[in-house]
């Protein structure tokens, strides 16, 4: 069994991923015509070089390295058969972003998926 910090722990990870996600969205809003660009060596270039001069995109990276050291320091201390089904958070915290952030909907679906993780990970972390 894990402790209440170590449950601490893996849901930052995961809002840290969250917020990850909703920083590369607000990066990929700014790129214009990216889906033109996909097929053509030279506008997947400057498409890099957009990203590169959105700070969107550099709070994302540093999110996402910052998460990666947590992930690293949770991964001393649990059992990765544990510790990753946490990762599945993210996906209820996403689309709840998503609807401040971006003005999305949600489901019947998405709140019945959302009982289900939360279940499944009580489960495995007991």
């Amino acid at each position: 069994m894990i402790s209440y910090v170590q449950i601490l722990q893996l849901i930052g990870f995961a809002f840290l991923m969250s917020t990850g996600q909703m920083l590369f969205k607000k990066t990929a809003i700014s790129i214009t015509n990216l889906s033109k660009e996909i097929g053509d060596p030279v506008g997947i270039i400057e498409s890099i070089f957009r990203a590169i001069q959105i700070p969107w995109f550099y709070m994302a990276l540093l999110t996402y390295g910052l998460a990666t050291i947590l992930w690293l320091y949770i991964l001393q201390r649990i059992p990765l058969s544990v510790a990753y089904p946490f990762t599945a958070l993210a996906m209820i915290i996403v689309p709840i972003f998503s609807v401040f952030l971006f003005e999305e909907k949600l489901t019947y679906s998405y709140f019945m998926g959302s009982i289900l993780v939360i279940s499944g990970i009580a489960i495995i972390s007991r």
